[in-house]
């Protein structure tokens, strides 16, 4: 009898050390939010340790959760596709070859790879000189039948601009659909800056209306994007110090098949093969022969793309290709399914889908709502299946570290901190794991809706908040 009392005893002290352990600490965020000058309206706050509620403010609140988003598309991603898939990129012809000619066309098979860069391009190109072609008769076909035509997801924000992130979405993508514009000052006074474009092939056209002037700190550069026909045309103009530094603006592309094709073009002639066709639009005849390909990364490689920095184009790649896996398989793939799919594993963790919107799977809109605790039930049901976690843990933000947190709690304690982040005009948020030697992590997730000017200051509350953790 005195056994079980002395045991009895024990466990009440465990149990009232492990929730004083937690005691105050609401109050203690409540007090550095009035410090900070937020109302608790504009936040949604959860924190959980090991299953207990340690934080709720307005955790149960609809709010838009900007990228934060892809905390629950990372989640769907690693659990609904093998970890083992490939996304492969593919060069099909039907024509002979005679000696070192390809007597008609070559088409690129896109497989929705989002790291689809220069470098899988080098691969996929060597891989074709060594069947000893220098002379392709015909055209270069872009077989973009993998996913649908839509280019650009309904659910983004409406308003198109041309900065990388609003890239358009293709399974024929190269480069992440953007280009990279490099900017120097020009020789000497009263010279147009030097631009270079990167990669370059005539695809782009260049129109440079800049001027280097002799006074230092002056920068008016601008660097716009538009369409031209079928193509694009990369417009610079201003003035820029001879003694200025180099810069880089990244934009989008509107035609990712023709930019891709184009490429491919570029790369061939690189290795001495000449292309004496044009690049067009079209399916590969289905009795070709397979002359090249090229395995995307690893899928938790493009996850951890998508997640530490933030990629909206990964992001929407990756869910088309669920769709083209899970439900078309492997042909006209559209956002809608997708998203279908993505909404079939938040009914497994129990989420009724009349409690949330889900419209963009990036979080590249104002439509979209979730609550502070759902997200935590998704980062939950994430750290409980052993299969995913370090996959996806290993893919977030590492605080002071690399990603979007790079420049953010820059001390040797903080790097346990995981999170991802989540930004647009008046929206702020972060969510993740903070680590700690002795026991399991806390999860966290805030979350702000309000005001531009308010929401610059978001961050440096949201950070002051994760050092109030670090004291558990």
């Amino acid at each position: 009898m005195r056994k079980i009392t002395l045991k009895s005893s024990l466990l009440l002290c465990f149990l009232f050390i492990s929730k004083n352990t937690h005691a105050g600490v609401q109050e203690d965020f409540q007090k550095i939010i009035k410090k900070h000058h937020f109302a608790e309206s504009t936040l949604g706050l959860y924190v959980e340790d090991d299953g207990k509620k340690v934080v709720d403010i307005n955790a149960g609140k609809l709010m838009v959760p900007a990228s934060l988003t892809k905390v629950v598309t990372g989640g769907a991603i690693l659990t609904k596709l093998p970890l083992n898939i490939k996304f492969v990129t593919e060069l099909w012809s039907k024509a002979p070859i005679e000696g070192e000619s390809l007597k008609g066309a070559l088409c690129i098979k896109g497989g929705g790879d989002p790291s689809f860069v220069s470098e899988k391009m080098w691969y996929l190109v060597n891989e074709f000189t060594r069947s000893g072609v220098k002379t392709i008769e015909g055209d270069i076909l872009i077989d973009a039948s993998r996913f649908d035509s839509e280019l650009f997801d309904a659910g983004r924000d409406s308003v198109r601009v041309d900065r990388a992130y609003d890239a358009p979405v293709s399974p024929v993508s190269f480069n992440w659909n953007s280009v990279n514009v490099y900017i120097r000052p020009g020789l000497k006074e009263n010279d147009p800056a030097r631009v270079f474009l990167d990669p370059i092939n005539d695809y782009l056209e260049l129109e440079n209306r800049t001027k280097t002037v002799a006074k230092s700190g002056v920068k008016t550069i601008e660097v716009s994007r538009v369409k031209m026909g079928l193509r694009d045309k990369i417009i610079i103009t201003g003035s820029i110090s001879q003694n200025a530094g180099e810069s880089v603006v990244y934009k989008s592309i509107s035609n990712p098949s023709l930019w891709t094709g184009y490429h491919l073009k570029q790369f061939l002639l690189q290795r001495g093969i000449v292309v004496k066709g044009n690049i067009k639009e079209g399916d590969c005849e289905s009795d070709s022969k397979v002359l090249a390909k090229v395995d995307s990364k690893y899928l938790n490689e493009m996850t951890s793309d998508m997640l530490k920095f933030s990629n909206n184009f990964v992001a929407e790649m990756l869910v088309k290709n669920l769709a083209a896996e899970e439900i078309t398989k492997g042909k006209g793939a559209s956002m809608k399914d997708g998203i279908e799919s993505i909404k079939t594993y938040l009914d497994k963790l129990g989420l009724n889908r009349k409690d949330y919107v889900l419209e963009n799977v990036s979080g590249l809109t104002r439509d979209n709502r979730f609550t502070a605790k759902q997200l935590a039930l998704v980062l939950t049901s994430i750290k409980n299946d052993f299969l995913i976690f370090p996959e996806f843990l290993s893919g977030l933000p590492i605080a002071g570290v690399d990603g979007t947190m790079k420049n953010r709690l820059k001390t040797q304690d903080f790097s346990l901190v995981r999170a991802k982040t989540g930004y647009l005009d008046g929206v702020v948020g972060l969510a993740g794991y903070v680590g700690r030697k002795d026991n399991s992590p806390l999860i966290f997730v805030f979350m702000f809706n309000g005001g531009f000017d308010q929401g610059l200051a978001a961050r440096p509350l949201f950070d002051a908040l994760i050092s109030e953790l670090f004291k558990l």
